[in-house]
């Protein structure tokens, strides 16, 4: 009898034990969000501005902001003195070679990646004793795998590499 009773005990702390394991688990989420996109539309533009004239949203309403001219002020000091930093993320490799026609073939792939991509930035660089052609500004690698693999057609030795990027527009 007291070893049925210890086994009901012990299988009921283990089912609440679990239970609880599970509602912890549960109530942690670990998904990874990633950064955010930029929105094209709101760069160099007050969003102070823009939601104080109704412009963002499309619905009836009007937002009304009630801040000092120091926040404002502080915003626009906050992004030019921010605006020429770097940061790291990916870029997409498109050549990358050391032959004696290295030099102008790359050439020539900058300017074809251009001339298709007219959105894309473009770097060109010599490290003895290569010289490359490195395409895109992207904060996540899944931006940069997602650009590679809808240019890979055209350039299927292309790949990712960690780089110092400018602050990407999208």
């Amino acid at each position: 009898m007291k070893k049925t009773i210890i086994i009901a005990v012990t299988l009921f702390a283990a089912m609440f034990a679990a239970r609880a394991q599970n509602t912890t688990v549960t109530a942690v989420d670990s998904t990874y969000a990633g950064q955010a996109a930029v929105d094209s539309t709101l760069v160099g533009k007050s969003i102070f501005q823009m939601l104080g004239d109704g412009k963002v949203f499309s619905r009836e309403g009007k937002v009304v902001i009630d801040q000092t001219q120091a926040v404002e002020k502080a915003m626009a000091a906050h992004i030019r003195n921010n605006a020429a930093k770097r940061q790291t993320g990916f870029r997409v490799r498109i050549f990358f070679d050391n032959k004696q026609n290295a030099r102008t073939m790359s050439e020539r792939v900058a300017a074809s990646f251009k001339a298709a991509h007219p959105g894309i930035s473009v770097y060109r660089d010599y490290e003895n004793p290569y010289f490359k052609v490195t395409v895109g500004d992207f904060r996540t690698k899944e931006d940069a795998r997602r650009f590679m693999n809808s240019i890979k057609g055209a350039y299927p030795s292309s790949f990712i590499v960690r780089e110092k990027i400018n602050f990407p527009v999208m």
